[in-house]
C-alpha cells in the first residue's frame, strides 16, 4: 500500500546553519499537515538542497516494509506555484467539511447496582 500526506513547510532545519547544531547532514522540516497537524519530517536527500520554507510537500507515508507497519515519513516532492496551491486547498477543503466530532448513538450502559451482601458471623470455637 502506497499512501501520502500533504503539508505546507513552515521551517527547514539544515546542518551547518548558526543556529543549528546537528550530528549527521540530514535535512529536515518542520511542517503543517493538511489536517492541523505540525510534525518535523525527514527531507529526501535529493531534495535537501531544493526544500523552502512556505513549500508545499508530499511526505511518504507507505509502510517502512510489510513487516514494519510505520511509515517512512519522508518528504518525497515539492510542489510549488499553482501545483501547489491547487493540492493544498482541496486536501484543506476536505478537512473544512469533514465533520469534527463523531455522534455517539446512545451512552454506554452504566452498570447496575450490586446488592450489598451482609457478611455472615463466622464460628470461631
Amino acid at each position: 500500500m502506497v499512501y501520502y500526506h500533504v503539508g505546507r513547510v513552515v521551517e527547514v532545519l539544515k546542518p551547518g546553519k548558526k543556529d543549528t547544531i546537528s550530528s549527521d547532514s540530514s535535512v529536515q522540516a518542520v511542517v503543517e499537515t493538511w489536517d492541523e497537524n505540525i510534525i518535523t519530517f525527514k527531507v529526501a536527500s535529493r531534495l535537501a538542497s531544493k526544500i523552502r520554507e512556505g513549500d508545499i510537500v508530499l511526505i511518504d507515508y507507505s509502510p517502512i516494509s510489510e513487516k514494519i507497519v510505520m511509515p517512512k515519513m519522508v518528504i518525497v516532492k515539492i510542489l510549488r506555484g499553482e501545483k501547489g496551491k491547487k493540492v493544498w486547498e482541496v486536501y484543506k477543503e476536505f478537512y473544512r467539511r469533514k465533520p469534527k466530532y463523531r455522534k455517539l448513538s446512545s451512552p454506554p450502559p452504566q452498570p447496575q447496582a450490586q446488592q450489598k451482601i451482609k457478611p455472615q458471623p463466622t464460628y470461631v470455637g
